[in-house]
């Protein structure tokens, strides 16, 4: 599933955007002071992380919230912490506005601090040395004139950091596969010495990629008087820009191998002149499965790291499970009338209606780690979720169900891969980490209610950042994290909420819940205080929430913020106001449908 559109762009627009001078002052006045530059986010230590790929039992879940619910948290019991990247949001080469002016104070103010590049389906025919694309089957992706990577590396000098997805699918001239060398001058640019003498070499269709070097001497160089049409990459940038988490390719299990017309590009075997013919040609061919994409993985890993060996290369996995219900469409059987998922469920296949590659997750993500897991330094996964309620016919969001799905859904996931990557990965399979790379509900989904998503966003956020060091929400603009006029939606503030409750490298503490409508997240900050967040799961009653909290000596007031469907942020903001009558043991109202933060300094 994608969440850009491959083939089209949203239309440019110059100054789209008057920002009121108001609005300006306000992100001016608050983002440094509230949340701070991310200048250290590549260069700071993580603490080290408790918490164990495990498998988990979900709660049954109540249809309400009935009489008060009880809730523990232990300051002194640390399970894990908020990694530095862990706040990710997409990005796309096709946004228009993702160098506007306030751009970078924007993301701050949300709490982000890591951009996914280039994007989604972008990513397999994006060059970046070049800013153009491949051709696929007779188009071309059209780029926003101010995305590429030198304008990129401006912005995330102003806020953060980001997650670069190289080429996989496709090499310079987009006759064959992508390339390791085009991916190792990528590192090159990124992170490289311009003294260095580190030979990237030529790629298989004979291109010369040069040296280490001779790419960071071209990132720390000055524009040309007269531009060679290489001056987008002279960006006066001698340091280097320290990128962590590098993904060889998007998606490639949706190459064609297992049937369908293939949504992503993958030019390791050759396109039929017709794309209706695609599956016949491309279905099954050697060259498109898992196993031929280990093996390349590891070469993407060889060179890259040749390069700087400081970098973690991580390999494109699907969700794990049989059947999953990404891939999988509802049908109506013409004689009851009942609907059904194919591909899900046994009786669905015997309606014809079976999905051909019932268990391809598991096939795939099987084979990719048995042939480079014991090399690999992290999976990327792509999780969409959300169920739907038979009394729409199935077209509408299931919320409470949806509301659940980081309790219920996660460990599922989590428990299956878990077991590949220990049956597949050897003495690395304690170092290899999980990266949610795109997160969100299912596109094709109505959803009625637009604070169901903010609630999931939130809860999901807080319950992966246990394994996972990074994850993004799966658009920046279509998501409900901003509009094409960059004003917020539910996921911007869903977000900050997270970061109302924490900041990086602050510690998850050990926290229950009597009711699983309630859901409680706790962090003791690196400034001393501690960071409660309730979510209230239920759309109709408020939650009457009793607090304990051992570990630590909590003051009687602090800050409180709420948002929710009754309060609603102002302008990029979630207002805070004093709280009293807090403590050790308190107790709170949460409204429905609301997440509330509570930060509570020491007791002086």
């Amino acid at each position: 599933m994608q969440s850009d559109k491959f083939m089209s762009r949203r239309k440019f627009e110059a100054n789209r955007w008057a920002v009121s001078s108001m609005l300006a002052a306000v992100l001016v006045a608050t983002c440094p002071a509230v949340f701070g530059q991310m200048q250290s986010i590549n260069s700071a230590p993580e603490p080290a992380r408790d918490a164990q790929i495990e498998n988990t039992q979900a709660a049954e879940v109540p249809q309400e919230i009935k009489g008060p619910v009880k809730v523990t948290i232990q300051a002194d019991k640390l399970t894990g912490f908020l990694p530095p990247r862990a706040l990710g949001l997409a990005s796309s080469v096709g946004d228009s506005h993702l160098m506007d002016p306030l751009m970078p104070q924007i993301l701050q103010s949300s709490g982000v601090t890591t951009l996914r590049y280039p994007g989604g389906r972008y990513s397999d025919n994006f060059h970046w040395s070049t800013y153009k694309s491949s051709p696929w089957q007779g188009k071309s992706a059209a780029y926003s004139p101010s995305d590429d990577f030198g304008h990129f590396v401006g912005l995330m000098d102003q806020f953060g950091t980001g997650v670069l997805t190289v080429n996989y699918g496709s090499n310079l001239d987009g006759s064959v596969g992508g390339t390791p060398q085009e991916a190792a001058a990528w590192v090159a640019y990124a992170m490289g010495d311009p003294a260095s003498t580190v030979a990237i070499g030529k790629d298989a269709s004979g291109h010369d990629w040069q040296t280490a070097g001779y790419w960071a001497s071209l990132r720390a160089a000055q524009p040309l008087p007269t531009d060679d049409g290489m001056n987008f990459l002279r960006i006066g940038h001698p340091n280097p820009v320290l990128i962590k988490y590098w993904e060889v390719g998007n998606e490639v299990y949706q190459n064609g191998y297992y049937g369908g017309p293939g949504n992503e590009e993958d030019l390791h075997a050759p396109y039929p002149p017709d794309a209706k013919d695609n599956e016949k040609q491309r279905r099954k061919n050697p060259n498109l499965s898992p196993q031929a994409y280990g093996k390349a993985l590891l070469d993407y890993s060889k060179a890259m790291k040749a390069v700087d060996g400081r970098i973690k290369v991580g390999a494109a996995l699907d969700i794990p499970l049989s059947g999953d219900w990404s891939t999988s469409e509802w049908i109506q059987d013409p004689i009851s009338g009942k609907y059904a998922q194919s591909g899900f469920s046994v009786e669905a296949a015997g309606r014809g209606g079976a999905h051909k590659d019932f268990d391809a997750g598991i096939d795939w993500d099987k084979n990719v780690l048995a042939v480079a897991g014991k090399d690999i330094d992290f999976v990327s996964l792509h999780w969409y979720t959300g169920d739907t309620t038979q009394a729409s016919n199935f077209q509408s969001l299931d919320n409470t169900k949806t509301l659940m799905e980081p309790e219920d859904g996660w460990p599922k996931i989590l428990s299956a891969l878990s077991d590949l990557i220990q049956k597949n990965c050897g003495e690395n399979a304690k170092n290899i980490q999980v990266l949610v790379t795109e997160l969100g509900l299912k596109s094709y989904i109505k959803i009625p209610d637009p604070i169901v998503p903010a609630l999931f966003a939130a809860d999901a956020y807080t319950t992966l950042i246990a394994v996972s060091p990074n994850i993004d929400w799966n658009d920046m603009r279509n998501g409900g994290f901003l509009d094409d006029d960059n004003k917020p939606g539910p996921i911007y503030f869903a977000l900050q909420m997270v970061r109302r409750a924490a900041a990086p490298n602050d510690r998850v503490v050990a926290t229950t819940s009597s009711n699983p409508l309630l859901t409680v997240h706790a962090f003791a900050r690196g400034d001393g205080n501690i960071g409660i967040m309730l979510i209230n799961k239920d759309s109709k009653n408020n939650a009457t929430v009793k607090i304990t909290v051992s570990g630590a000596n909590l003051a009687a007031a602090g800050q409180r913020f709420d948002y929710g469907k009754n309060n609603p942020p102002t302008q990029y903001m979630v207002p805070g106001v004093a709280a009293t009558g807090l403590g050790g043991s308190f107790t709170v109202t949460v409204p429905s449908y609301t997440i509330t933060d509570l930060v509570i300094p020491k007791a002086q």
